[in-house]
């Protein structure tokens, strides 16, 4: 399975308990359509990562650097889930500098988005029957994922720089090789893409 990351933008929610500080977001909102992800936009069904939400030892990170830990589900400082809305997830905000510094970057409105790394179950994905109205291109739909890290994130909109998401939907899954050069975008038919992902 290939780890892909998707960004969010919405806004977190922060709050003092005493001396504990808690911050609480949306690593995915169910039903909404992605930006352009390189060739195709992507969105989440209801209930994709809720099993892995709950079982999994998921891990919080400040702009997805392992240096920059959060909280863990295993140690109790992370709380996910699924609700109506999408993939939530909620913080204890560790007493170190990048927990007190997310704290005030959060508190003035510096950091407003989230994202989320995941995996793809197999069979967990398939094309939306139409294409997208307002841009003419292909829909993936995830429908299971394994959901392993997630948090807060400086910049919230879709990298078009990052490999992982400036290429089309076949590379991102795997499927034969491009050789279009860096920061092409390869065009595929909806049908290609379809046989591609249904194989």
């Amino acid at each position: 399975m290939t780890m892909e990351r998707r960004n969010l933008t919405l806004p977190a929610e922060v709050r003092a308990d005493g001396e504990a500080v808690v911050m609480r977001g949306y690593a995915y909102r169910f039903n909404e359509l992605s930006l352009n992800l390189g060739g195709f936009r992507e969105r989440i069904i209801p209930g994709a990562g809720a099993d892995s939400l709950r079982t999994n030892d998921v891990v919080a990170t400040f702009n997805h650097n392992n240096d920059n830990a959060l909280g863990r589900m295993s140690a109790g400082t992370l709380r996910t889930g699924e609700d109506a809305e999408g993939g939530w997830y909620e913080i204890d905000l560790p007493n170190t500098t990048v927990g007190r510094d997310l704290a005030e970057l959060l508190k003035r409105g510096d950091v407003k988005g989230s994202s989320f790394t995941f995996r793809v179950h197999a069979g967990g994905q398939r094309v939306h029957d139409e294409l997208d109205e307002e841009s003419g291109l292909p829909i993936r739909e995830i429908t299971s994922m394994e959901v392993v890290e997630l948090g807060p994130v400086l910049n919230p909109a879709y990298p078009t720089t990052d490999a992982g998401l400036s290429r089309s939907i076949a590379a991102a899954l795997g499927i034969g090789q491009t050789s279009a050069p860096r920061g092409a975008l390869p065009m595929h038919s909806a049908r290609e893409l379809a046989r591609m992902l249904i194989r």
